[in-house]
């Protein structure tokens, strides 16, 4: 997954109510916030997507708010044998799909609807992926 894909996933994620909006519209960056959900309806990554995501991040971390999509990176081993086990989660529905995954809980008898991305209003679809 690229750079972009990977923060683009993480603001997604913190997209989904009109709070994120209204700030980056107080800090002044809310026409890079509307390029970003252009950028991630069409799957591009053009420079500008990263010089958007910058500006988001500056104007945020200005008004005490770090690391908006940039985050605290570490790797995590996998515990276990030698089994490669599956996990069913919900992934970005784009051509140009972003990096976000969320967990999908099964449970008998129950049809949980998927969430949907923050910046495009899609809900996310379901990917098996291996371990």
């Amino acid at each position: 997954m690229d750079e972009i894909a990977e923060r683009l996933a993480r603001l997604c994620a913190q997209a989904g109510d009109e709070g994120l909006r209204e700030r980056a519209e107080r800090y002044g960056v809310g026409d890079a916030l509307t390029r970003l959900g252009e950028a991630a309806r069409s799957g591009s990554r053009a420079p500008t997507v990263t010089a958007d995501l910058d500006a988001l991040d500056d104007a945020f971390a200005r008004h005490g708010i770090d690391g908006l999509t940039v985050g605290p990176r570490a790797l995590d081993p996998l515990r276990g044998g030698r089994a490669h086990p599956v996990v069913t989660v919900w992934g970005c529905p784009a051509e140009a799909a972003c990096s976000r995954l969320e967990p999908q809980e099964r449970r008998r008898g129950s049809r949980t609807p998927p969430p949907s991305c923050g910046l495009t209003g899609v809900p996310l679809a379901s990917r098996k992926i291996r371990l």
